[in-house]
């Protein structure tokens, strides 16, 4: 079979491409060395207005309507009905972070102390006695002078001792960015809430408007399919928070009455933790699983500390986990396709990507707006896909 030959206009353009993206990897590189500083301060700025922007896109969704129907029950004027709504609507969610985080940090410190008080710590005590030993007779052996000698004969130079010093005031400084980009997502976020509500439709024009006018119908389409896909997929979460919720609240309400320590109100708490989780996709229901097993697995552990062990706490954990399967296996196959629909359905390959390209970049926010972005993404490629099959036809007629 003769080889095919590349004719000299295919190599030409090969090389050309090749070239192009050769010299673009190597001015980028250029440009990480030469302004890492400016472009890291530019890359701080930009996340200090777009975090905020981007949880302001999304609340408003939420927020909006609860806005909407407070004007319309109270006979309010519309400014004061989104300010009450913002305040409402961010001191629920503000209280359930803080009442999730709480508990968190209250039940793993109970699980460790647990652990602790389960080891026999004095090995531990050995070690940490032989340390201390050791270290009072070194300096009680050793002058100030000779110490300083040997720091200095190890690596211990001005200009370590200023490099150290520059690595101290490094860390302080990306300390202080990092609380200026919390304080200012907190300031910002209920500010462009307020407009994104009260304004959205004249924001989004004044921003179409500035592109040519053969691209703005494209934009208002993309607008349209990014508020169908989001507000879809808002809604069919809420739906799934309050089933899952509902779900557990059921089950692990029967099952505090037969396990020790595991109170209603506990299987409650447990219950609405794990359906917030769903927000997270794939690791957030078992991150919100962890809670409840850990918990019985400390009631567990107390019990062998006090010789009262009780295989009740084992059976607990194994029933919560079979309630878990049971349920990821039901939201999969009956209740996602019967509340979400085909609308907003995003290959697992498209979430995973979307969960770690934006969590790397904007942090846990970016974890938690990850499906919503690929939404938008799925929408948008959508649309140039449909612009694409309609240009046969056209060029036919």
């Amino acid at each position: 079979m003769p080889k095919q030959k590349i004719s000299k206009e295919k190599l030409i353009r090969i090389l050309i491409w090749v070239s192009i993206i050769a010299i673009s990897f190597i001015a980028i590189y250029a440009l990480r060395l030469i302004a890492a500083k400016p472009l890291g301060n530019i890359s701080n700025a930009f996340k200090s207005v777009f975090i905020p922007f981007a949880i302001a896109f999304f609340l408003s969704f939420i927020i909006g309507p609860f806005a909407s129907m407070i004007e319309s029950r109270l006979k309010i004027k519309r400014g004061i009905s989104i300010v009450l709504a913002i305040i409402l609507g961010l001191s629920v969610i503000i209280g359930l972070l803080t009442f999730v985080i709480v508990n968190l940090v209250v039940q793993m410190s109970s699980i460790f102390s647990s652990l602790i008080n389960m080891i026999d710590a004095v090995w531990l005590e050995n070690i940490v006695s032989v340390v201390e030993t050791y270290v009072q007779t070194y300096i009680n052996d050793t002058e100030l002078a000779e110490i300083l000698n040997q720091l200095t004969s190890n690596g211990l130079s001005v200009d370590r001792v200023i490099e150290l010093l520059g690595g101290i005031l490094g860390f302080l400084s990306n300390l202080t960015s990092s609380i200026f980009q919390a304080v200012m997502i907190l300031i910002l976020t209920p500010v462009f809430l307020f407009y994104l509500i009260k304004e959205k439709a004249y924001i989004f024009n004044g921003i179409n408007s500035v592109f040519p006018e053969n691209v703005q119908p494209h934009l208002e389409a993309l607008g349209t399919r990014t508020d169908t896909s989001v507000r879809n997929y808002l809604k069919g979460q809420g739906i799934m928070i309050a089933l899952i919720a509902t779900y557990f609240s059921i089950f692990l309400s029967i099952l505090s009455f037969f396990i020790p320590g595991f109170s209603i109100q506990m299987a409650i708490l447990f219950a609405l933790i794990m359906g917030l989780f769903n927000i997270v996709p794939y690791i957030g229901a078992w991150i919100g699983l962890s809670l409840p097993v850990l918990f019985m697995f400390t009631l567990h552990l107390e019990s062998v500390q006090n010789n009262e062990a009780k295989s009740i706490f084992v059976i607990g954990i194994l029933i919560v986990v079979v309630l878990q399967v049971v349920e990821q296996v039901i939201e999969a196959s009956v209740v996602q396709p019967q509340v979400l629909g085909n609308k907003v359905q995003i290959h697992p390959l498209l979430v995973l990507s979307s969960l770690i390209f934006f969590g790397g970049i904007f942090g846990f926010v970016g974890v938690l707006l990850a499906v919503p972005l690929a939404a938008t993404l799925k929408s948008s490629l959508e649309y140039f896909k449909s612009l694409n099959n309609k240009k046969p036809k056209q060029s036919t007629t």
